[in-house]
């Protein structure tokens, strides 16, 4: 049993690793950066800062299917909000899809 758990958190950390992956790609098919977002001294911040094409700056939270953000997390994602940046949570091929998607409406790349 104790086999099956750690490969089922190996499976979710793929999962969340394969999305990253793919926006990163999709990002620099836009002529955009995907920083990886850490700061030591403020914890709770997404995963990545997406600097696109236009000075549009995103907020991008990646999880592994089904799992949820911390209280942290949450916290610091509407606070982001309050200051009037988009803040996107994606857990699945799905929504990064319709994520893709919206952002290449907003700049208008037809990427």
């Amino acid at each position: 049993m104790g086999t099956l758990v750690t490969t089922v958190k190996i499976y979710n950390m793929t999962v969340e690793k394969l999305l990253e992956r793919r926006l990163c790609r999709w990002v620099k098919k836009t002529g955009g950066l995907a920083i990886k977002f850490f700061c030591p001294t403020f914890t709770g911040l997404p995963d990545r800062i997406l600097l696109l094409p236009g000075g549009k700056i995103e907020f991008v939270e990646l999880k592994s299917t089904g799992k949820k953000q911390s209280p942290r997390q949450v916290f610091v994602a509407d606070m982001l909000k309050r200051l009037g940046f988009n803040v996107t949570v994606i857990d699945s091929d799905e929504l990064l899809n319709v994520y893709i998607e919206r952002i290449n409406t907003e700049i208008d790349l037809g990427i």
